[in-house]
């Protein structure tokens, strides 16, 4: 009997020529080995990879797109696999783990295929007209979602984290997603720039939370050490200024020190410095900017100047968190404090520094148009606390598709199970030698619904090692 779970036997196929049959054998192998690696990890009874890197980094995981990120992947079919996992995380937000899997089960069949005699171009036709029949029926056997049907929400949620943390944490942190996408303000559409993500260690992961308004790391900031308990904790109305600057003295490049001859000189310095200082904090000021946030760095006495005229100084703000505070507040960021003008500060429905563990931040919140909110994701460790940041960076990235396209097909394996059945039924209609290649597409299907019970039930780590960084994310 075959191995196919049609129990068919197939017949031979003559004429294929073997002379490239130890390149494409190696092409396989790769490709089934990166397969292999990662299909432990699907379905709610799915194993965990611990990897560790090079410089001694431990990260345990189960998610299909981490672990690859991570794997130092040298064979170019082996590479194109990671490839298509790639494109799937960007794409769909989930799903990387089956597309892998799918791609080295249907290099298998090939591989049978071609061992047959059948030629690699009615390989690829049979292949592609499978894959073509296979994206019609997942249309008709899509099901509608209303965008404001919550439980149907928590659902397409709880499919991403099944099998990565527990039940409890599962019905949380779908609840969280949910929440945080339904809180962007459009029904018919979830805009990711207005979600921002956050990462602080120390607590639970059960103490995650959305918080209305931008949130911003000021832990490179040095202000409370500049003006401890001058500012205030929190200021409504609060208007806000954007600098895309550097509030420094400028030096020459690789200059660290400046060397002065007599007391005159020395003098001269330092009122060039206070000159330069005041220009910056006057030009703030005039606007009646309660915070500045700028892009580089600010010296000590430019802040604590900033700080007796009751102005917060934020440095070192992203780029990216420029531009958001920019939509949240109407203010217009500008590249000097030579060009700010009352017309280019914003205005901030409130300015609230708070203490989260080791860290402080402040959170911006806009007027009620501004859409603007942020996941405070906690953790025990480190580790921990980023690894509920990419589960929730996959579920709101699912559940803006689900929102936006307003259909999803069943999971479980149901879909592969059913698209598996009407190819082979169709097939057998079809002429020629793509015949058994359709049919072997129906085959590689069912290797997800397979997956699953072969795993064990209690949840054991499986480990392995890696040469990589962490893996970067589709939106910041």
């Amino acid at each position: 009997m075959s191995k196919h779970s049609t129990g068919r036997q197939r017949p031979a196929i003559s004429g294929a020529s073997r002379e490239d049959g130890d390149a494409r054998a190696s092409n396989v192998a790769a490709g089934r080995a990166l397969s292999e690696t990662i299909r432990t990890t699907l379905g709610p009874k799915g194993l965990d990879k611990m990897l560790v890197t090079d410089d001694g980094t431990v990260v345990v995981t189960n998610d299909g797109a981490s672990i690859l990120d991570r794997m130092d992947v040298d064979h170019p079919a082996a590479r194109a696999i990671a490839e298509i996992a790639d494109q799937q995380d960007r794409r769909a937000g989930d799903g990387t783990t089956t597309a892998v899997m799918l791609a080295g089960e249907l290099l298998a069949e090939a591989e049978d295929l071609l061992e047959r005699g059948l030629h690699p171009t009615n390989v690829v036709e049979g292949y592609r007209w499978a894959g073509d029949r296979a994206v019609e029926s997942l249309a008709e056997a899509a099901v509608d979602v209303d965008p404001d049907d919550e439980e149907r929400l928590r659902e397409i949620a709880r499919t991403v984290i099944t099998g990565k943390w527990d039940e409890e944490a599962t019905e949380f942190l779908a609840g969280l997603a949910v929440d945080t996408v339904r809180s962007t303000g459009a029904s018919d559409r979830v805009d990711l720039e207005t979600i921002t993500r956050k990462t602080i260690p120390g607590r639970s992961y059960y103490d995650s939370e959305r918080i209305d308004g931008l949130l911003i790391d000021m832990e490179s900031s040095s202000t409370d050490v500049v003006s401890p308990g001058t500012l205030p904790r929190r200021v409504e109305g609060a208007t806000v200024a954007l600098v895309d600057d550097q509030l420094t003295i400028e030096t020459a490049t690789g200059t660290g020190t400046v060397s002065v001859d007599s007391p005159e000189q020395l003098s001269a310095f330092r009122e060039y410095e206070d000159e330069i200082y005041e220009a910056y904090v006057e030009d703030i000021a005039a606007t009646g900017a309660d915070a500045v946030f700028c892009q580089k760095g600010i010296d000590d006495p430019v802040r604590a100047m900033l700080a007796r005229e009751g102005i917060l100084a934020v440095e070192r703000t992203r780029q990216d968190e420029l531009y958001k505070l920019a939509r949240a507040t109407g203010a217009r960021y500008v590249a000097s404090t030579d060009g700010l003008t009352p017309a280019h500060a914003g205005e901030a429905a409130v300015l609230d520094r708070r203490r989260i563990g080791d860290r402080e931040v402040t959170v911006v919140r806009g007027d009620e148009d501004a859409e603007q909110v942020s996941l405070l994701l906690r953790g025990g460790t480190e580790h921990v606390a980023e690894e509920t940041k990419r589960l929730l960076d996959d579920c709101v990235y699912v559940l803006k598709l689900a929102v936006e396209r307003r259909r999803v097909v069943p999971g479980g394996g149901a879909t592969e199970v059913g698209l598996a059945g009407t190819l082979r039924k169709e097939a057998a209609a079809l002429d020629g030698r793509e015949q058994p290649a359709a049919e072997a597409f129906a085959d590689a299907l069912e290797v997800v619904p397979r997956t699953g019970p072969r795993a064990s039930p209690s949840r054991t780590v499986a480990s392995m090692t890696s040469s990589r960084g962490a893996c970067s994310n589709r939106w910041r």
